[in-house]
């Protein structure tokens, strides 16, 4: 007697991983996906690299000789906008998962961002809130005020145990006809591309889930002086999404600028005003030092006094370098930047 068999369906996830000059992060985050649990889906994994100089081409030349669904591409532009543009244009996945260097993924990361949105076919992609850890002191502040509502606001994508629908997922893994639909990355919008697109998902309506049930570590940046770079970077870079659409992504994104600029202008103008304008110059910044410091003594017993007395100085380094950014990228200008991308569609279906 003829036996009929029914071959289940084993859907493609295209991982797609930007990096440039990433040697102390790029193996423990290539191999904790190349490590995921693949019984629901099968895994082609491409690292775009923008043009390495500093060994992270030869460890990933390393893995790929040993693992055959692990690909380099070159990224000539070198910034992350075009970088997930490569990818997503070269991957052949029914999923696409945008993924980060700076990060490790749990055993199990893209199968529960593949069930999340199996379990909700309302939405366009999926992910988890993202647990930043930090390995020094300071880094480890840092990580605290990542996920503070001092630190963050709202922003519900950075708070490790929410689970439901957000403005965003820091690494999350979308249908691909979400680019087919909306276009690719806007590669203007270097450092904040994953905000400006969030803005677009939004105007159609469309929802992101996330849930702790996706575990993912990003690895914070461990000094002073590399915490203000990165959020100088995305101050100045808001500007650009501001410029372009008329309107924030979110009102979040402009407290710090509004905020900081008040302290500016009273500390400035402060000691030249009559009576009690005076004084509430000079209230203002004491308030606000106050709460970070009610806010580390509540981290103490928690996160250590070490840990907590860095917290004040991790806050206030991310609130003034964004501000400061925000007001460069005002006063400075539109610099010259690439063609808008984000009007190219992606076939919705996989090239192979």
């Amino acid at each position: 007697m003829w036996r009929s068999s029914v071959v289940a369906h084993i859907p493609l996830i295209s991982g797609i991983v930007p990096c440039r000059n990433e040697k102390a992060h790029i193996e423990s985050c290539v191999r904790s996906l190349l490590a995921q649990k693949t019984s629901l889906f099968e895994l082609e994994l491409l690292v775009v690299d923008g043009m390495s100089d500093d060994g992270t081409r030869d460890i990933l030349e390393r893995l790929i000789q040993s693992n055959p669904n692990l690909r380099m591409l070159d990224n000539p532009r070198r910034s992350t906008p075009s970088a997930l543009n490569i990818g997503i244009q070269a991957g052949r996945g029914e999923y696409i998962a945008i993924l980060g260097a700076h990060a490790e993924y749990g055993p199990n990361y893209l199968e529960t961002c593949l069930k999340l949105l199996n379990e909700h076919p309302e939405v366009c992609c999926a992910g988890g809130p993202i647990t930043s850890r930090g390995k020094g002191l300071f880094g480890q502040a840092v990580a605290l005020a990542m996920s503070h509502p001092l630190g963050i606001g709202n922003a519900k994508h950075r708070l490790p145990e929410y689970e439901g629908y957000a403005e965003g997922a820091c690494f999350p893994m979308f249908r691909r006809r979400v680019f087919a639909d909306v276009g690719l990355f806007d590669e203007r919008m270097v450092y904040v591309e994953d905000d400006e697109l969030n803005y677009r998902l939004a105007q159609r309506h469309e929802k992101v889930f996330i849930s702790p049930r996706a575990k993912c570590a990003y690895f914070v940046r461990e000094t002073p002086s590399r915490l203000a770079q990165q959020y100088f970077r995305y101050g100045a870079a808001r500007v650009r999404v501001l410029r372009k659409y008329r309107l924030p992504a979110s009102i979040r994104q402009l407290v710090p600028p509004v905020f900081i600029g008040l302290l500016l202008i009273g500390l400035t103008v402060g000691p030249w005003l009559p009576g009690w304008w005076c004084s509430l110059t000079v209230a203002l910044p004491g308030l606000y030092m106050i709460t970070l410091l009610l806010a580390a003594i509540g981290r103490v017993q928690a996160s250590g006094v070490q840990i907590a007395a860095r917290f004040p100085f991790a806050v206030a380094i991310m609130h003034s370098s964004y501000a400061l950014g925000f007001f460069s990228g005002t006063f400075k200008g539109s610099p010259s930047l690439a063609p808008a991308t984000d009007g190219q569609r992606l076939p919705t279906a996989g090239s192979g």
